[in-house]
């Protein structure tokens, strides 16, 4: 099987306190797959890796470092047993991802004026963190704000936005799909 890449700048800033050598093995799952890159959970931490076609959507994968150069992080697949992967996941079990309604249901006021209804919906996922959407329908035309984490729940939600448009559009209604950063607050004292 064809090994697996990860950016060298993109590990050392996700992962700060993690050391990479060579012949060291690791332990990661597939959160989400897009042809030939996929969004890794290492270490409880998302990140975007080019990946082999084998590689399944949440499939759990023992790594090993093959080589570690300034630009990249080669990790090359080891096989495993069907006991040792349910044993893995098993050992380390997974948070549940949840909804949370921020703004219920209601007629109000639409970014430009116009009264829409409007939902405003968090899904709180363990890989990719929170996710917040906002739906405003008027009509047959639906406005769905995406807003994530920079990073990569970002460049998930923006290869995904496109596929979201089309099956709202399957289902009779004119849709937009914006894809934004959440802007980090912070205190600011004189």
């Amino acid at each position: 099987m064809d090994p697996i890449s990860v950016a060298a700048a993109l590990l050392r800033e996700q992962l700060p306190d993690v050391t990479l050598r060579p012949g060291s093995t690791v332990m990661a799952r597939v959160a989400s797959k897009h042809d030939q890159h996929a969004v890794l959970v290492l270490a409880g931490v998302p990140l975007t890796a080019k990946v082999p076609e084998e590689v399944e959507n949440g499939a759990t994968l023992r790594l090993k470092v093959k080589e570690v150069t300034p630009e990249r992080v080669t990790l090359q697949i080891e096989p495993q047993t069907a006991g040792a992967v349910e044993q893995q996941a098993a050992a380390q079990p997974m948070e549940q991802p949840r909804v949370t309604v921020e703004e219920p249901p209601a007629r109000r006021r639409g970014a430009d004026g116009e009264l829409a209804d409007i939902v405003a919906l968090s899904f709180h996922s363990p890989t990719l963190g929170r996710i917040d959407l906002r739906l405003e329908l008027r009509g047959e035309h639906l406005l769905t704000d995406v807003t994530t984490n920079t990073g990569p729940p970002l460049d998930v939600a923006q290869a995904s936005s496109e596929r979201l448009r089309a099956s709202l559009k399957g289902v009779g209604l004119d849709p937009t799909v914006r894809v934004r950063p959440r802007r980090d607050s912070f205190d600011a004292y004189a």
